[in-house]
């Protein structure tokens, strides 16, 4: 049904093997093949030889690996090393095509960054529980969302040439390949869905980035974004995010948090 792919720069030896931990543990393990990543630092473009970026070696990456794929019978796979897939990933795909006809989608990503918008995360919140009381999962139409991340996503084989087509040439060479995909999304050329609960998730190598280095200021986000994966331990994502704010609060932001607290409860309603 579809063709599986890493993404590992050569030098990323550890994460490599950690993900490769991962996969044989997950029952993955001959589901997908490493594509060596494209160093971006390591090359040059444009007719003043421009010195490239890991930003844009990324880009180039994910998107050698759509056009090796060209003309394939097989929808396509594309996961970063930094990626968790749970074993049922699959069985979740072959769902979401079960209920959408190959025109109705293009891609379906497993996991996304997420922004901590309040009505947004009571309409998770909400779902979640309504979801987990009867072991189900949905689709969500994300294209009017303010998602990042491309940690694992599924490509339409129907959509292939068209996304490379408008992903290559409609942005300026150092656009994120994930802030592509979202442009793309909300201009409604990509019919992007995301699985909910997720069923990836970032591990703990995450937050040493090979595209930006340590990035602890994401920290917080990566820590809310880990809650919504289908096995999270939510209780230890509580106690981490805990230890990474030990400020005081004054009585601005007290009132602020209490605030929060009122318009999450079931019992608000939005005006």
């Amino acid at each position: 049904m579809y063709n599986g792919f890493y993404i590992n720069l050569d030098r990323a030896v550890q994460r490599r093997e950690s993900l490769e931990q991962r996969l044989e543990e997950s029952g993955l393990a001959g589901c997908y093949q490493r594509f060596a990543a494209i160093d971006g630092r390591s090359i040059t473009y444009g007719p003043d030889a421009v010195p490239g970026s890991a930003v844009l070696g990324c880009t180039l990456s994910h998107l050698s690996i759509i056009k090796g794929q060209l003309g394939s019978s097989r929808h396509v796979h594309i996961v970063e090393d930094d990626a968790m897939l749970h074993p049922d990933i699959g069985r979740v795909f072959e769902k979401f095509v079960e209920l959408k006809q190959d025109e109705e989608w293009d891609l379906l990503m497993t996991d996304v960054f997420l922004p901590p918008d309040l009505y947004l995360f009571k309409y998770l919140h909400e779902s979640y529980q309504k979801l987990s009381a009867t072991g189900s999962l949905s689709f969500f139409d994300i294209g009017s969302w303010e998602f990042a991340g491309t940690n694992s996503y599924f490509i339409n084989k129907r959509s292939m040439e068209g996304f490379l087509q408008m992903a290559e040439h409609c942005f300026p060479p150092e656009t994120p390949y994930d802030l592509r995909i979202r442009e793309l999304a909300k201009r409604k050329k990509l019919k992007v869905f995301l699985c909910f609960p997720f069923f990836s998730t970032v591990s703990s190598t995450s937050g040493d980035s090979t595209i930006a280095g340590s990035f602890t200021h994401v920290l917080p986000l990566t820590e809310y974004r880990r809650a919504f994966y289908v096995s999270a331990d939510r209780e230890a994502i509580a106690r981490d995010l805990e230890t990474l704010c030990k400020e005081e609060a004054d009585t601005f932001t007290r009132i602020y948090l209490n605030l929060v607290k009122c318009m999450v409860s079931p019992q608000h309603e939005a005006f």
